[in-house]
């Protein structure tokens, strides 16, 4: 029989460790701490161009041409960047160590989310809407006013600032998976009560995680709202995978024609292809 040498374990009942028990906290970041290195009076040509690269030359381009055309190209660029931020309730500012725009999103005048859309790492990588420490993942940017009974929702950064640039009803979720905690999500507890009875335009994105995104979020909103997903990709010509609204604004750029779109879309429910005028670029 093998004699163990090890030491009776019964000995140890009332064994207490030496050594201090170590505890570890989150470090906890400051969000207004962090964005102090954004120039957020940086709002000149180079903005209006990054904007002109997100949303198209035409669509950006024709937002104030009536009023700044009689303007130098300078000063007009100056001018329509002014008006654009105007018509945002989000901030821009800019970047300089990634060279990249940044957006601001607030809540009233509480800094919740800032994004940095071209992030570069160490590396080389490039990380789009990179969340600036600090941010909330689940902050719900919105434009809802009593008198509109329809709101749309998208997904991404991007999509809110087209539909305040646009003027429209709206509510945006930063990324998909926020769609499967909505009800636990306090900011949606905020607005719940301004979705009751809408119509809800939900527009996913043209892949398996925005159409799983998009059916959880009709889920949580129909016991008080009439949701409706809307597959606005297949009003273009063979979108890829991952097509979303901003793509679908880059294919269109006439905002005229993407507001009248929307519209039919809000009064007759389902549209049909010929309900569509399909302006392409040239």
């Amino acid at each position: 029989m093998l004699v163990s040498n090890l030491p009776d374990p019964r000995e140890y009942k009332n064994f207490t460790p030496k050594a201090p028990v170590v505890t570890y906290e989150e470090k906890k970041y400051n969000l207004q701490d962090e964005v102090k290195r954004f120039d957020l009076h940086f709002t000149g040509t180079i903005i209006y161009f990054e904007l002109m690269e997100m949303f198209g030359r035409q669509f950006i381009g024709s937002l104030d041409y009536q009023h700044n055309k009689n303007l130098k190209a300078v000063n007009s660029e100056m001018v329509k960047v002014k008006n654009i931020i105007t018509r945002c309730n989000d901030k821009y500012g800019y970047e300089h160590t990634h060279s990249s725009l940044a957006i601001l999103l607030y809540d009233k005048d509480e800094l919740k989310t800032a994004a940095i859309r071209r992030y570069r790492t160490k590396s080389g990588e490039v990380i789009k809407w990179y969340k600036v420490k600090g941010s909330s993942a689940k902050f719900i940017p919105y434009r809802l006013n009593d008198k509109y009974s329809y709101c749309f929702v998208a997904f991404g950064i991007s999509e809110a600032l087209i539909f305040n640039i646009l003027g429209l009803e709206y509510f945006i979720l930063q990324s998909d998976g926020e769609a499967y905690n909505l009800p636990s999500n306090p900011y949606f507890k905020a607005i719940k009560e301004k979705l009751r009875g809408r119509d809800i335009l939900i527009l996913p994105d043209y892949d398996e995680s925005g159409f799983k995104a998009a059916r959880a979020l009709k889920n949580h909103l129909k016991d008080i709202t009439n949701p409706r997903i809307i597959e606005f990709y297949k009003l273009v010509n063979n979108p890829k995978k991952g097509f979303d609204f901003r793509d679908y604004v880059l294919q269109i750029q006439d905002k005229d024609l993407i507001i009248q779109n929307l519209i039919n879309l809000i009064e007759r429910g389902e549209m049909s292809y010929s309900d569509i005028i399909y302006c392409p670029l040239t």
